[in-house]
């Protein structure tokens, strides 16, 4: 329960941010994009992020909220190239009907991701770039975390412990009425703490439609709204404990993710709901109900 009387305080700091960057490109919500900012360019972004996991295949009545809130910012150092940095707090319980509460509250694992733009086609009305991403995620949280009954298990745990590897690339297709992206992306997990997370690969395709104006003005600075639509898909390798294979973990997931945006000159504002639509996990995982996105950026 310690959890839940903190997850009031994440949500608002979260709201305070968000109402702190209030013009700018549209990205996708849950996807990266081939575009990368102008030189010295900034953008800020605050999110608010909520999975709750309630399909349990035990007889346990497994439930678990994950709540999270990654702070981004990304800075161009050219035309090219960019780096992000991403600071999740994080808060996760899970409850079952014979067991305590267990979770744990605090700062996640940091991300730091270099992009390199290597191919770009401008044509009237739009643009077609690819990107290459590469980066580390870095062992900020906490990862031997302690409560009542015991250390608590490394999914639980607010960190890896370990330096991990990501690769990937990115492509933007811009018109002034659509957006078309796609990404693939591939982290590579390393022990720490005598366990292993599966590697996880990652596949991601986002359509973004202009809904308002139907129609763009001659001249003059606009605001439109965009509905949006992506698939996000994830295959994570099993995990290893003492080197040994663990049977409840791994598998296949894709998600359908509808959201909204409304895009203004420096900023967006953005609200994603993403829906399982295939759940192939090993063993007698919890599978995931639904997820939900609330985030804003600022562009400087």
């Amino acid at each position: 329960m310690f959890i839940l009387r903190n997850i009031s305080k994440l949500f608002a700091y979260a709201a305070l941010v968000l109402l702190a960057v209030s013009n700018s490109y549209a990205l996708p919500i849950n996807s990266d994009l081939g575009l990368t900012p102008h030189k010295d360019e900034i953008i800020l972004r605050a999110q608010a992020r909520y999975t709750f996991k309630g399909d349990d295949p035990t007889s346990q009545d497994r439930e678990q909220d994950i709540y999270s809130i990654p702070l981004v910012a990304v800075y161009g150092f050219s035309s090219k190239a960019s780096v992000l940095v991403k600071v999740p707090i994080i808060s996760k319980e899970l409850r079952t009907i014979n067991s305590p509460d267990r979770g744990d509250t605090g700062l996640g694992d940091t991300t730091v991701l270099g992009k390199y733009r290597i191919y770009t086609n401008n044509f009237k009305g739009g643009t077609s770039r690819l990107s290459l991403v590469g980066g580390l995620e870095l062992p900020t949280g906490d990862d031997d975390e302690r409560d009542s009954v015991g250390n608590l298990p490394a999914p639980l745990q607010l960190g890896s412990g370990a330096v991990d590897v990501i690769v990937g690339a990115a492509h933007t297709f811009q018109t002034l009425d659509y957006q078309l992206d796609a990404d693939l992306r591939y982290k590579i997990n390393r022990e720490a703490n005598q366990f292993d997370f599966g590697d996880i690969f990652q596949y991601n395709v986002s359509y973004q439609k202009r809904i308002f104006p139907t129609v763009l003005p001659d001249k003059g600075i606009y605001s439109q709204w965009n509905a949006l639509l992506e698939f996000n898909g994830s295959v994570a390798g099993k995990n290893e404990s003492l080197g040994v294979s663990v049977a409840n973990s791994g598998g296949h997931s894709l998600f359908l993710s509808p959201g909204v945006q409304y895009v203004s000159q420096r900023t967006v504002y953005e609200f994603s709901f993403q829906q399982p639509i295939l759940q192939d996990l090993n063993g007698n995982q919890l599978e995931t109900d639904y997820k939900l996105a609330l985030s804003a950026r600022v562009q400087f």
